[in-house]
């Protein structure tokens, strides 16, 4: 994909003392790179023009992704220090490659709060990690027992 390489940059390593809400979104930040850096069947791509709110006059492009079971956008910004583009969200309903066994669509989650700890939210129908040290939240549904759907959302200014 052509983002790919943007969406791994996003992964950064956290200091030792880092909370655990920040060192399960570090993983699933790295997560959402293996997946976004791994090819998807019949991927359509879409492309909508916004004003840039920090230059006067620049128009940037917010680029849809689209593939079976997922659909991600990233900002596009010739003035960005990320010229490749900044994620904006990433949804995935279907099973995918780049995703552990862990986090499958439409399997029971085997083993989730093991290799992330524990949500900052969680109900029968939804686990949310974020931190207040972070903009980043991932939010995992459920519904009848098994992950119905994963979504990464990124906050930038």
């Amino acid at each position: 994909m052509s983002r790919g390489v943007g969406w791994l940059l996003l992964w950064l390593p956290l200091a030792g003392c880092a909370g655990q809400q920040e060192r399960a979104l570090a993983r699933l930040e790295h997560i959402a790179g293996e997946v976004m850096s791994a090819p998807c069947a019949a991927p359509e791509y879409g492309y909508r023009q916004v004003k840039n709110p920090h230059v006067p006059g620049l128009i940037d492009e917010i680029e849809t992704l689209r593939c079976p079971g997922l659909e991600a956008q990233t900002y596009l910004s010739r003035e960005s220090a990320r010229p490749d583009g900044m994620p904006i969200y990433l949804r995935m309903s279907g099973p995918h490659a780049g995703l552990p066994a862990f986090l499958q669509p439409g399997s029971p989650g085997a083993g989730l709060a093991e290799q992330l700890g524990p949500p900052a939210e969680r109900s029968a129908a939804r686990w949310r990690y974020g931190s207040a040290e972070t903009t980043e939240t991932v939010v995992i549904e459920w519904q009848g027992g098994v992950i119905r759907q994963l979504r990464w959302e990124w906050y930038f200014d």
